[in-house]
């Protein structure tokens, strides 16, 4: 099965949600602003820059309030467009995610 999500298969509905999380992936890393989540991963607006594809692994860091990380989850790339990237969590998360003391 093509492992990119598609809003037709989606176990989960999107909930729409604004803060800020940094993309690790390779040997760079870039902030973006969330557009919305779901227990299964996130999509957010492609920043600047931006050079990861389709099934590259990433770990994203989840911000509160822009300053605060509150969260670290393992996901990979699962679509890129010209404006949005598509994000697949490896393990479900609290929406948002928590870390896990706070969960």
């Amino acid at each position: 099965m093509n492992a990119i999500v598609q809003d037709d298969r989606r176990s989960a509905d999107r909930v729409p949600y604004a803060s800020r999380v940094m993309v690790l992936g390779r040997e760079s890393a870039w902030f973006a602003q969330l557009i919305d989540l779901s227990p299964w991963g996130c999509g957010i607006f492609r920043p600047a820059g931006f050079a990861l594809a389709p099934d590259d692994l990433v770990r994203l860091f989840f911000h509160e309030n822009d300053q605060t990380m509150v969260a670290v989850v393992d996901a990979r790339v699962a679509r890129v467009t010209d404006s949005q990237v598509g994000l697949e969590y490896h393990e479900p998360q609290a929406v948002p995610p928590r870390h896990p003391q706070q969960q």
